[in-house]
């Protein structure tokens, strides 16, 4: 399956060879990140991180990204406590470009004084923008008690000071120090040869020089002795709850049992936290667990997100179903579900040669070993419910776990109930450490494996067929990887209510897979994650329907369970009173992303009057009006059927299925009327008071139907404006460090649509985002774009689609939505003619004919520049 070897410079490099698309993946794996940062460096490798994109020896700055871009490929690269990770995406007929910029990159970044102190306030934005989300300061929270010690109790993205002040001659010699060949492992997956690809890795890495390499000594954790508190009142309005346990490094024997503890209490939709904490007694919006591994010692944490008056019941409740978790082993069919999803991770990430390069890199990295997953698999299949029970209860114990809060609520109201919580935890855990359970039969797990048969149609190509009843059926087989994906969707959505039941299609996407048939909402989340597979609903502003995913073993059983969810779907009381309160509670925490406000109050006034204007949501007034019958009235106006699927399926075997199952069904005619849409006559500026670091800003103008034949010349102008290369990242982020994140925004629907920009920025610099954006749409209205700029755009456009269409899951997507809409359901497979088809002339007069319209300017911040 891969190759590895190494350069004489000490560069590792893994080979991946997979033929399933014309498409590579090459990252490069730094084994240096936060963690191996000095004191006084805090941040510099994720700094780093933005510079070596910065200009090189041969690229200057903004080519690096353009380069890749102009032939269709994407980049990025992350920073973690651990290791820096770069990676390029690209068509097999680049694949050099690919290995030149990543070298460059690597090998011989500029480092120029001027583009440094650019960037340094790019990264502060990154570092704001951080500050006003809740889920990573509660984060840094957890992170902060568990390794007061350790540099993971570092933020990775460091802290302002050391990002304004660090030298050009400190960066180099951190880069020189680490960027290493030996402390480097090139990846390469995709569609490639095998000799040839071994010339072009020496050719483009065989010279980096072998320079010595800084050994960084980590400070050791100090692990408490006894149980820790740290309440924080927080100026967001969620409450979060971190409960952590330290555990062993990633490569530590007990790490097997302990994820498969982690899985059954907290992971999954059939989880028990879940099930009790969410879908039964709705005191949380989530609770799940997860382990962190790392090089060094990690934990298993509890994690749950809730109103801050149910903490005191929903603190009680966890410490119930972590002592019953120690308390006896987990059932076989937990056991065999946890190992179920455990084996099945390989076939999804199989699909995307991200995926395959992602995996392989991250057990070199980790373990030195690509092939670490089969063994790690190897031992949990070995492991009983017994063994797991042990490893648990040596780990979850009453003398070292953590608890932290984050909530809006006083630190003293909320500090007595955490302390008595952590009093009686920590004698439960005792109580339940000296628990005998029961000597049963050791149920040794039988090796998991998955029987994939190939159908006879595996060489068909797409096909279209309508059944007597009018269900229409698009199959589209594929066989490189295990995985099915099937979608079907009703034309219909938000577009349906009234005043009266605003947000009864949102309701409607909560609650249609909450049992069926016979079946209960817990039966049912149990069956489909002891078959590793998804089952959800979703609701736009235009349509319904239902997403399905899994493995071709359990492609019989999936099915049924979809097509009786379409057709008998419960709407019970209960599910339908706890999603009404968790909606409630997500309009309750929109002040937390002021992000979405601006969308929201954009929309409302670019569309006035029109369903397009509504927030999908409705508000908690309108919510609370929500009954059971306004689901089941919107589930009955849906109108039309249409059901994609692609993947491992025999499409024959497929569409007689659905015939056997559906075949009674009418689809449904409830009408999908066209709503007048007038777009607003003079610009409008509003504003929202947000106190927060980062001001939120749109300016749109009103768009394109979906239907419109200029809609890829406006694609085009989109990916002009986009991308690393792109002219809002160049001009508004690269040059002038406006932000961290810029970029142009569209939407086409039955009406009408919009098209515009969007950037995060600290408040004072508002007035000249918004002047730079406005420059920005001028140029494309006075002057031509020119033929290497438009080819940029345009192969970078037909590059990501290619790229997206490595998942079945886009292709299904792509092909059911131009379906009911009543689109080509082939179009998609036009789009490289079509993109191809724009010219510079029709650019310009799709820009003229836009951008003289009124625009519509959202800011959501601290304050306004008007």
């Amino acid at each position: 399956m891969f190759k590895k070897y190494q350069l004489k410079n000490g560069l590792k490099v893994l080979l991946v060879e997979s033929h399933k698309s014309p498409v590579l993946s090459i990252q490069m794996w730094v084994k240096t990140g936060s963690a191996d940062e000095k004191k006084g460096e805090e941040g510099i490798s994720h700094f780093i991180e933005h510079l070596v994109f910065k200009g090189s020896q041969k690229f200057n700055v903004g080519e690096i990204a353009s380069t890749v871009e102009a032939a269709g490929g994407e980049l990025n690269a992350y920073t973690s406590f651990d290791q820096t990770v770069f990676y390029v995406t690209i068509s097999k007929e680049f694949q050099k470009v690919g290995l030149e910029v990543i070298s460059e990159m690597m090998g011989f970044p500029k480092f120029d004084e001027k583009e440094i102190d650019n960037e340094r306030e790019v990264v502060i934005e990154e570092i704001k923008r951080s500050n006003d989300s809740p889920h990573r300061q509660a984060s840094r929270l957890l992170f902060e008690t568990m390794y007061a010690k350790h540099p993971y109790g570092i933020p990775v993205i460091g802290y302002s000071e050391n990002i304004y002040n660090v030298s050009r001659k400190t960066l180099l010699n951190y880069f020189h120090s680490r960027y290493n060949p030996k402390n480097m492992t090139l990846v390469v997956a995709g569609d490639f040869a095998a000799p040839e690809m071994k010339k072009q890795v020496q050719d483009f890495f065989g010279a980096f020089p072998p320079n010595r390499l800084r050994v960084v000594k980590r400070a050791k954790n100090v692990v408490a002795r006894k149980p820790s508190l740290v309440v924080k009142t927080a100026p967001f309005a969620e409450t979060i709850v971190h409960l952590a346990f330290p555990a062993p490094k990633a490569s530590h024997k007990d790490i097997a049992a302990l994820e498969m503890f982690a899985l059954v209490v907290g992971q999954g939709e059939s989880s028990r936290l879940n099930q009790r904490m969410r879908m039964n007694e709705h005191l949380v919006n989530y609770a799940g667990t997860s382990v962190f591994l790392a090089r060094d010692p990690g934990f298993l944490a509890v994690s749950m997100s809730l109103n801050e008056k149910d903490l005191g019941v929903a603190l009680e409740a966890l410490r119930e179903e972590l002592v019953r978790a120690l308390s006896e082993p987990m059932s076989e069919d937990e056991r065999r579900k946890a190992l179920t999803n455990m084996a099945s991770e390989q076939f999804y990430t199989q699909e995307t040669v991200d995926g395959l390069a992602r995996n392989y890199g991250h057990y070199q990295d980790l373990f030195d070993d690509p092939s670490h997953f089969e063994k790690f698999l190897r031992q949990a299949e070995k492991l009983t419910s017994a063994d797991i029970l042990k490893v648990a209860r040596k780990y979850l114990t009453a003398q070292n776990f953590s608890l932290v809060v984050q909530t809006p609520a006083e630190q003293k109201t909320i500090e007595p109930q955490a302390q008595k919580w952590i009093k009686e935890t920590a004698a439960s855990l005792k109580k339940v450490a000296g628990v005998k359970t029961k000597a049963a039969k050791p149920t040794r797990g039988k090796k998991i494996s998955f029987v994939f048969r190939k159908a006879v149609g595996d060489k068909v190509g797409v096909e279209k067929h309508v059944l007597k009843n009018g269900i229409t059926v698009i199959t589209r087989p594929s066989f490189e990887t295990p995985v099915i994906s099937v979608r079907c969707a009703s034309l219909g959505g938000a577009r349906l209510e009234g005043q009266d039941n605003q947000g009864a299609t949102e309701l409607l996407s909560r609650v249609w897979t909450a049992g069926c048939g016979p079946y209960s909402e817990a039966v049912m989340n149990r069956r489909i994650d002891e078959m590793a597979a998804s089952l959800s609903a979703f609701s736009g502003r235009n349509s319904e329907g239902l997403s399905m995913s899994c493995l071709r073993t359990f492609e019989k059983e999936m099915l049924e369970l979809l097509c009786l969810t379409y057709k008998e779907p419960q709407f019970e009381q209960a599910a339908i009173t706890r999603e009404i309160k968790s909606m409630q509670e997500h309009v309750k925490l929109r002040k937390d992303n002021p992000a979405q406000l601006c969308v929201l109050e954009f929309m409302k006034n670019l569309f006035p009057g029109h369903p397009y204007g509504r927030d999908v949501y409705g508000d908690e007034v309108s919510i609370g009006r929500l009954k059971a019958t306004d689901v089941r009235e919107i589930y009955a106006r849906k109108q039309g059927l249409t059901i994609v699927a692609s993947g491992a399926l025999d499409p024959k075997e497929f569409r007689q299925r659905i015939e056997d199952q559906l075949g009674d069904v009418e689809p449904g005619n409830g009408g999908n009327p066209l709503y007048p849409l007038k777009y607003p006559p003079q610009d409008i500026r509003v504003f929202l008071e947000s106190v927060k670091e980062q001001s939120h800003i749109i300016m749109g103008y009103p768009g394109l139907t979906l239907k419109d034949p200029e809609r890829y010349t406006l694609q085009v102008i989109q990916a002009i404006l986009a991308g690393q290369g792109g002219r809002l990242f160049l001009e508004l982020r690269d040059k002038n460090s406006l932000a961290y994140s810029v970029s142009p925004m569209r939407m086409e629907g039955l009406e009408g649509g919009y098209f515009g920009a969007y950037i995060g920025c600290s408040p004072e610099k508002a007035d000249k985002a918004l002047r730079m954006m406005n420059i920005e749409f001028s140029k494309l209205v006075e002057h031509k774009v020119p033929d290497v700029e438009l080819a940029r755009a345009q192969r970078y456009l037909i590059g990501k689609h290619d790229i997206e269409l490595q998942r079945n899951s886009n292709i299904t997507s792509a092909l059911l939505f131009d379906e009911i809409y009543g689109i080509d359901y082939m179009e998609t497979y036009h789009f490289t003619e079509r993109i191809r088809a724009v010219t510079s002339d029709s650019i310009l007069k799709l820009a003229k004919r836009l951008f003289s319209q009124p625009t519509v300017t959202s800011l959501v911040g601290p304050s306004a520049p008007w």
